[in-house]
């Protein structure tokens, strides 16, 4: 194997336990929004969206490269929260 390859696999192999740990992660914090009360729930998301929102601001005022990345994720976890 080239060390092109074994370099390939490598990231393969990191890109795919970063997506893991994003998806713990994600998990566990729906688990968390839904153990809370409803009315502390949706304050919760709320503030989440808000945080989310100056996050992609500071994005787009430092033009940086994965704003449109950043969007997209922020928009599927939301998307997939709602199901």
């Amino acid at each position: 194997m080239s060390s092109i390859e074994q370099r390939l696999e490598y990231l393969e192999e990191a890109n795919d336990v970063l997506r893991m740990q994003n998806h713990v992660l994600a998990t566990a914090l729906k688990g968390l929004i839904r153990s809370l009360p409803s009315d502390m729930a949706n304050e919760a998301v709320e503030s989440i969206q808000l945080a989310f929102e100056d996050a992609l601001a500071e994005l787009n005022y430092e033009d940086s490269p994965h704003t449109d990345l950043f969007h997209d994720v922020t928009y599927a976890f939301f998307r997939e929260k709602e199901h």
